[in-house]
């Protein structure tokens, strides 16, 4: 009877150091849920996609503001001085201002005035005068205005809310692999901590049997008791942290306008990254580096502040403003229009002396444009050293990797000595708890860097300022 039960303990040992290399095969025959998909859901329906989606629509918009400066003006001005049954004068001119972005500003209306006391310069024929004509800026403002200014920012604008949009997707994605990998950690080493418990139930239930028929003494069904309550207080931890776990995943997953109710979910295995997408991330550094999310920004800014200083400078010149209209009598005939002989001209111009508003504001813009420039330099700078932190890191963990995964091996190679020594009566009950608790422990955190290996991966790929697109199909 003593020979059969360390034979049924042996197989039970035996057994389960060879579940957990299957496990990984007997999972892919459930319903899983990868990264890659998940991630695609997450770019699909969470609500912060639709605030990424909003920052871009705002782009739009301030592209369509600026452009509003550019919009057509009607415009009508009327004015009468009526007193004691007398019509001192009535004035009133109408027409339309048609500003364009080369600076020049088109216009045309029609001038009616009436009354017994009008000045000289404001008679006109019985039936009004329309006119036709351009406004130009001969020198400030030539080439470049508020108006111009403010829709080139705009169009900055645009491509700047688009590159906020980027930065908040990323973030998302790699909060939520956090989430995902954190989940499947748990997932993985509860898969270790339920076998282990299956094992220590049989030794538990084994040992008590041999005890009942006085083969084995007490202590040893007391050391098969204790492994099984020391097991099972980490299989109660580890449910509450895989549940909450889980509850942090569904706050990522989301329906249309509506989170996903829970359900049973589970996680593909943690593999190892393609050699070729890891040396393919490496030579793109420069490139990365060149196109990252923040280094657009502060480029962004930068091209603000050009055109800022282009319009200062713009104002350091003095104002000298064209204008000119072709006359016209409405009851006349169009073709009686004699070239310059019909016309209304004038010519404005202003300086101030000493320019001190214009020089003060373009001092401080070139010192904000100065200092953009080294802010642009140093993170560049960061950003290139941070990416190749989390690269070291990534590979650091990497070659953990190799090296626990012949710890977990070498641990399965000792408790398998240990059975074989048990099975001719030279071990005990105590060593072999212990070669399993070690295995046990050497699994666990085998998963843990399995999952550590996956994230540092996106946090690299975040570093990097990568597009969504990698996110989805890495």
């Amino acid at each position: 009877m003593k020979l059969q039960i360390q034979h049924i303990v042996l197989l039970s040992f035996c057994t389960t150091i060879l579940t957990f290399s299957a496990r990984g095969q007997e999972l892919a025959n459930f319903e899983q849920l990868s990264e890659q998909d998940f991630l695609s859901l997450v770019m699909e329906n969470h609500p912060l996609i639709q605030q990424a989606q909003n920052l871009r629509e705002m782009g739009d918009f301030a592209v369509m503001a600026a452009k509003g400066n550019f919009d057509p003006e009607l415009f009508s001005k009327n004015k009468q001085k009526y007193y004691d049954q007398t019509n001192y004068y009535q004035y009133s001119e109408s027409g339309i201002r048609l500003p364009t972005r080369t600076g020049i500003t088109f216009q045309g209306g029609y001038d009616w005035t009436e009354g017994e006391y009008l000045s000289d310069e404001a008679q006109l024929p019985a039936a009004g005068l329309a006119y036709l004509g351009v406004s130009v800026p001969v020198l400030q403002g030539l080439f470049i205005d508020d108006r111009r200014a403010a829709l080139q920012t705009a169009f900055v604008d645009k491509r700047a809310f688009e590159n906020e949009a980027q930065l908040l997707l990323i973030d998302i994605l790699l909060e939520g692999s956090s989430y995902y990998w954190q989940f499947a950690k748990f997932q993985y080493q509860k898969k270790v901590i339920e076998d282990a418990i299956k094992l220590a139930k049989d030794n538990f239930e084994n040992y008590k049997i041999s005890y009942e028929q006085g083969d084995k003494p007490a202590v040893d069904t007391l050391e098969a008791s204790i492994q099984l309550q020391n097991l099972s207080i980490q299989n109660q931890q580890l449910e509450v942290d895989l549940a909450n776990a889980k509850l942090n995943l569904f706050t990522f997953l989301w329906g249309e306008n509506q989170p996903l109710q829970e359900s049973d979910l589970k996680a593909t295995a943690i593999n190892n990254i393609s050699q070729n997408k890891i040396d393919s991330l490496r030579a793109s550094l420069p490139i990365f580096i060149q196109e990252h999310p923040a280094i657009r920004e502060s480029e962004f800014k930068i091209q603000k502040l050009q055109i800022e200083n282009r319009l200062k400078r713009e104002k350091l010149k003095p104002k000298l403003n064209l204008e000119y209209n072709l006359l016209q009598n409405p009851s006349g005939n169009l073709n009686e229009i004699r070239g310059l002989d019909n016309y209304k001209w004038g010519l404005s111009f202003s300086m101030p002396l000493f320019l001190r508003q214009s020089r003060g504001e373009l001092r401080m813009n070139d010192i904000k444009l100065e200092n953009t420039n080294l802010e642009l330099q140093q993170k560049q700078l960061a950003i290139r050293n941070k990416a190749r932190q989390y690269e070291n890191t990534f590979e650091n963990i990497a070659k953990q990797l190799e090296t626990y995964q012949n710890i977990v091996v070498q641990y399965e190679s000792l408790l398998a000595a240990e059975l074989r020594k048990f099975e001719i009566g030279e071990s005990s009950i105590f060593l072999i708890n212990y070669r399993q608790m070690s295995l046990v422990n050497a699994r666990m955190k085998y998963i843990e860097l399995q999952a550590k290996y996956r994230l540092y991966y996106r946090q690299w790929l975040h570093s990097l300022g990568a597009k969504p697109e990698l996110w989805v199909n890495q």
